[in-house]
């Protein structure tokens, strides 16, 4: 009698079972849930799925790992390819910018070159930013910035002193490159501790301090420091100018000989420096060069020394140009 009523009990268990299975979605429902589950192999082996040469029926045969800097590209060109338009193709595939996010309105007008962004020492590690020759004005770099896609990393581009003066605290303003100009941003600290627009004396610098890529060597000659005139021979003497007419350009000058007037020693320890040359020049025309010099500030290098993306992004963190190496 016992036997017979846990025989129908079980039965009765067994039925319910199978109408709760039913119910709960059948054959469908297990199917989703073996399609969750990770490969077992991987379970008791220890193994990763994607590098396993067995798959199970519903997984993929490539996985993708993390996320995909080319999404942005991806979802365009399908709605390039849904749309038909084969000049919009087209255009997709030939604008780099399009592959690294929402291209800017400055794409074109401003490029990244590689330069030295292959060197592990931060000292000489650098990209070059040049602006096109066909841009109508200049450009303001206010809040661009540089990101490397592969690390992530992304750092603020530096503003910069117009006029760079030595032993005082320089004004630094946002960097603005007029067409056909261009800016080194190095990844160490500045030698001179800012960044700075060269000029035509910047060449004294380079007396101080080592600089990559090298600063230009060519500076106004010392006599032209001085104009000779009546006044100025009797003020200073015809041997100063004989002596100024020897100096070399683009050295300082801190212990003139004992022969020459008092007036002309001082004259050549306060102007034939790098202060000096500026103010003597800083009101020219042609005083300020086309060239920026902009530091990061970090101690180890910011690029991969083999292959890297590097972005170059607007004050709205959109792509103006894309280097990849």
């Amino acid at each position: 009698m016992i036997k017979r009523v846990l025989i129908v009990s079980l039965v009765l268990f067994v039925i319910a079972l199978v109408i709760f299975w039913l119910l709960t979605g059948g054959w469908s429902a297990a199917a989703r849930t073996a399609r969750s589950l990770a490969n077992p192999l991987e379970l008791i082996f220890g193994t990763s799925t994607s590098g396993s040469f067995i798959k199970l029926p519903w997984q993929p045969s490539e996985l993708t790992r993390g996320p995909d800097i080319g999404d942005y590209a991806s979802e365009a060109a399908a709605r390039n390819d849904a749309s038909g338009d084969e000049d919009q193709r087209s255009a997709s595939q030939e604008s780099p910018t399009r592959n690294f996010g929402n291209p800017s309105p400055y794409a074109g007008r401003i490029a990244i070159r590689e330069s030295s962004a292959t060197e592990s020492n931060p000292s000489i590690e650098f990209v070059e930013l040049t602006a096109s020759g066909s841009n109508t004005g200049p450009v303001l770099l206010a809040n661009w910035s540089l990101q490397s896609v592969v690390s992530g990393v992304r750092v603020p581009l530096p503003q910069a002193a117009s006029t760079f003066v030595m032993g005082v605290v320089n004004v630094v303003r946002p960097i603005s490159l007029d067409p056909g100009a261009s800016v080194y941003v190095t990844t160490a600290a500045s030698p001179v501790g800012t960044s700075f627009r060269e000029n035509i004396c910047i060449g004294y610098l380079t007396e101080l301090q080592t600089f990559t890529p090298e600063l230009s060597g060519e500076c106004p000659a010392p006599a032209e420091m001085l104009p000779m005139n009546a006044d100025t021979i009797r003020t200073y003497g015809a041997s100063c100018f004989d002596y100024l007419n020897s100096l070399s350009s683009c050295h300082f000058t801190s212990n003139p000989p004992s022969n020459l007037s008092p007036s002309c020693r001082s004259f050549v320890v306060n102007s034939i420096s790098y202060n000096g040359c500026v103010n003597a020049h800083k009101f020219g025309s042609s005083f300020a060069l086309p060239t920026y010099r902009a530091y990061l500030a970090l101690r180890s290098e910011l690029w991969a020394n083999s292959h890297d993306v590097i972005r170059l992004l607007d004050g709205e963190g959109r792509t103006v140009d894309v280097l990849t190496y």
